[in-house]
């Protein structure tokens, strides 16, 4: 049993890699966008939508980064329900990742996806000086 909880761990870092080359393109584009309004001098309604994809971005990410921290709880969760009939390498897993599920991601993963967001947000808003 333990061998199928791996496997299926294991599958999920796939497309948990994917998640966060799409985590790193939505900051990469919402920095873009906001950087091409700078650039052209655009509106105050265009910097607001701008703002709002930005947050978007935040929001959408915050999501992504919890939902992947929980597949991590669950699988070491069901590591747990195997007892002593785990290995040690399960048990330390165990150790390290089981527990109540996460209502946010981890504080490294916070600061990564707040700190992309103020690199897109703030030049928007802040008059660079001359």
């Amino acid at each position: 049993m333990e061998s199928e909880i791996w496997a299926t761990f294991q599958a999920s870092r796939g497309a948990n890699a994917t998640l966060l080359l799409a985590i790193i393109v939505a900051i990469w584009v919402a920095a873009r966008f906001c950087s091409v309004m700078v650039e052209k001098e655009a509106p105050v309604s265009a910097k607001v939508i701008c703002s709002v994809f930005s947050l978007s971005v935040l929001a959408m990410n915050w999501t992504i980064l919890t939902n992947v921290a929980n597949q991590w709880i669950g699988h070491a969760n069901a590591m747990a329900s195997l007892g002593d009939a785990a290995s040690p390498i399960a048990k330390g897993f165990v150790a390290q990742y089981g527990g109540e599920m996460a209502t946010m991601p981890h504080p490294v993963a916070i600061a990564f996806i707040v700190s992309g967001f103020l690199i897109a947000f703030l030049p928007l808003w802040m008059q660079p000086k001359k």
